[in-house]
């Protein structure tokens, strides 16, 4: 069976319900905001509902408007303290995944500076951390998988990997998903699951990031899948569906014989 986790996008008491109850385990995201104020109240949630499970368990670091391979000096050391804070958040509840955005932005930036920069960044990120938590980048408006390919292969350290976010993938990329999983191949060890209308202009759509459940949607989920676990049999999956849909998720994976 695959190692399946629940993404509970800050819904802790629902989703560690869901985890129970299917023997799943747990992506934390209740911190993706760096200025929240009751940062060791949340923390002591968590720790008190992570007992309740016995598997693995992943942190999402904060994402908005950090661009790893920004310009700007003053955003660079803001950044590196918002990513140090959370991995030793991620360390005290016992992660062993990190997931941080790339957040490069198609057509500001040439690869080659970007890729440099964000190298220098993740290096200087590294030079104090152990091998316990592997730093998962995850796409999001890359038009296609060169970028992430060429980051990795740059820093070549295995404790960066790539996460893939497939919904993401379908709405703002120009490559399939599944010419992603196969251009970037076991470089990727993390999947983030959700399904979306791609760029369709469809009333009542949120075109670009939906989170609907994994068979809800113009991804071939089935397709993806079986691809996924040709090229990367090793990845955790993450269904990372809004919680409304976590359960259909479920089920899906099921019926597939993945749970």
């Amino acid at each position: 069976m695959k190692e399946i986790r629940l993404c509970d996008n800050g819904n802790i008491e629902q989703t560690f319900k869901l985890c129970e109850k299917n023997d799943l385990g747990i992506e934390i995201q209740g911190f993706s905001n760096p200025y929240i104020d009751n940062k060791n109240e949340l923390k002591a949630k968590y720790l008190e509902n992570l007992i309740r499970i016995n598997k693995g368990r992943s942190y999402h670091a904060p994402y908005w408007d950090l661009n790893l391979g920004t310009k700007i000096v003053e955003l660079q050391e803001a950044m590196l303290k918002i990513h140090n804070d959370a991995y030793n958040i991620a360390k005290e509840l016992g992660c062993t995944e990190m997931v941080i955005h790339s957040n490069y932005r198609p057509g500001t930036d040439w690869y080659d500076g970007w890729i440099k920069r964000a190298k220098d960044f993740l290096d200087k990120f590294l030079s104090d951390k152990d091998d316990s938590i592997t730093i998962c980048i995850e796409n999001q408006f890359e038009s296609d998988s060169e970028l992430l390919l060429k980051l990795i292969d740059e820093v070549n350290d295995n404790r960066v990997k790539i996460c893939l976010d497939i919904g993401h993938a379908n709405a703002n990329s120009n490559m399939q998903v599944e010419e992603w999983i196969k251009t970037l191949k076991d470089r990727i060890i993390y999947y983030h699951l959700h399904n979306n209308h791609g760029k369709q202009t469809i009333v009542g759509y949120n075109k670009d990031d939906e989170h609907l459940g994994i068979n809800n949607g113009t991804i071939d989920i089935e397709k993806v899948l079986k691809i996924a676990e040709e090229y990367t049999p090793n990845a955790i999956w993450n269904i990372e569906s809004k919680v409304e849909y976590l359960e259909e998720s479920i089920e899906y994976l099921r019926k597939l014989k993945y749970i």
